[in-house]
């Protein structure tokens, strides 16, 4: 059980705080089910992994070229009224699927869409998490905003196969309820304006000024992360993370239809799930991980646990061969399904340890008013990487087998572990360390 203290989540007494909270508990479970669902939807219609890459690529393109200049209007309007226009457009956005969710040119547009409005929220939203909590309660404010993430990726990514398959369509109607309920909790939160330095009119005085405005900061932000070594040096340990799960992400249809010989919904049951359960279990331990090492160490141990999941996953295939020539092959073959289940919940648990421990510390080394730059710049990173990788992932796995990919993945992510490892001994912020 968890217990309301200060040590852990007083963070639940603070009533602004909870707000916001709740518009995430409604809107992101939306948003992982609506994320599935896609990817299940166009791998059935087009049954290519380069498609579904194409999906995956199609969504990094709106944070590539906006979220610096999302990151800059974070910090120069109201983050209140941002958060209330994003969730209500996404539930209008959601509506088109009702009508044209049957083709994947469709699906394509329509997540263009929905990850164009997501890159103006999403800066927003993390930036006004510190406006609206102690700073003695903010490691503990950002567990339980990415518990709630991985309950909810937990959540949606489980039920929305077995949703699509049992609702049809119908099941977009479950998720503009839920985006619009998110909206109305978003409207009573107090205004998210005190970082504002300058009236907002001075921003949008004429279009010429605006864009102009708009560049500088966007420069501005690029040059306080360079001037800090722990923020670029955290930045790109996320930015690889990031990069590598959507690889992986783009390719599980594949592995789990052809490999694992599981239907769409199964997917969720025995892959996402376990995937989700680990995630929650890093959520409600990262406290005490925080007691026990330094921010930086947990990033490195998480990354390095990742690479070893990654690697490890392709063995299934080696292994499945064997089974074949066992008596109780039946059984072995539940076996492997556990290893697979267990793998995933490594994973899970240890993306939250990198993501929780990372976020935590650009939060606590950037200014208020620089935090939307900062975290903007931080998406625009991650989907510029991620955005030829899973490409080349889709292209590649239409002629090598998608086991020996996630194996390569896995090497490239030890890789970078033992970098994390070696970066550690270099002094870049004695408050990190």
């Amino acid at each position: 059980m968890l217990k309301i203290t200060k040590g852990n989540f007083a963070i639940l007494e603070n009533r602004n705080f909870l707000k916001l909270w709740f518009s995430q508990v409604l809107s992101q479970p939306a948003s992982s089910m609506l994320n599935f669902i896609l990817v299940i939807k166009i791998f059935e219609i087009s049954s290519s992994n380069f498609i579904v890459s194409l999906l995956v690529a199609l969504v990094s393109v709106p944070p590539i070229l906006f979220s610096s200049t999302a990151g800059v209007l974070a910090d120069s309007f109201n983050r209140k009224q941002i958060l209330v226009i994003s969730n209500l457009l996404r539930a209008v956005i959601v509506v088109g699927l009702i009508f044209f969710g049957e083709s994947y040119y469709s699906i394509l547009i329509l997540a263009f869409l929905v990850s164009l409005v997501s890159v103006f929220f999403s800066p927003a939203e993390t930036a006004s998490i510190p406006t609206l909590t102690k700073n003695e309660n903010l490691f503990a404010a950002n567990s339980l905003f990415l518990f709630t993430l991985y309950t909810s990726f937990l959540i949606g990514y489980s039920l929305g196969g077995p949703l699509l398959y049992w609702m049809g369509k119908d099941v977009y109607y479950v998720l503009i309820v839920c985006y619009l309920l998110a909206t109305i909790m978003d409207t009573l939160l107090p205004p998210l304006n005190y970082h504002l330095q300058e009236k907002r009119e001075q921003l949008g005085r004429n279009l010429k000024n605006s864009f102009n405005k708009i560049w500088n900061k966007i420069r501005e932000g690029v040059e306080y992360i360079k001037h800090y070594p722990l923020l670029l040096v955290t930045i790109l340990q996320i930015t690889f993370v990031f990069s590598a799960e959507r690889a992986i992400i783009a390719l599980v249809p594949d592995f789990a239809t052809n490999i694992l010989n599981f239907n769409t919904s199964q997917i969720g049951y025995f892959l996402i799930a376990p995937v989700g359960l680990g995630a929650l279990m890093g959520a409600l331990i990262a406290n005490r991980l925080k007691r026990k090492f330094s921010r930086r160490k947990i990033i490195s141990i998480g990354i390095l646990i990742d690479a070893i999941t990654l690697t490890l996953l392709p063995l299934y295939s080696v292994f499945e061969k064997y089974a074949i020539n066992f008596a109780y092959a039946s059984y072995f073959y539940w076996l492997l399904i556990f290893y697979i289940a267990i793998l995933a919940f490594f994973s899970g648990l240890a993306d939250v340890a990198i993501i929780v421990s990372a976020q935590t510390m650009l939060q606590e080394a950037t200014h208020n008013e620089k935090r939307g730059r900062v975290f903007g710049n931080l998406t625009m990173l991650m989907n510029l990487v991620g955005l030829p990788l899973v490409l080349l992932v889709g292209y590649l796995a239409t002629y090598i087998s998608v086991s020996k990919i996630i194996f390569v993945i896995g090497l490239a992510t030890i890789l970078v572990a033992f970098l994390s490892i070696w970066m550690n001994r270099k002094r870049l912020d004695p408050i990190h360390n």
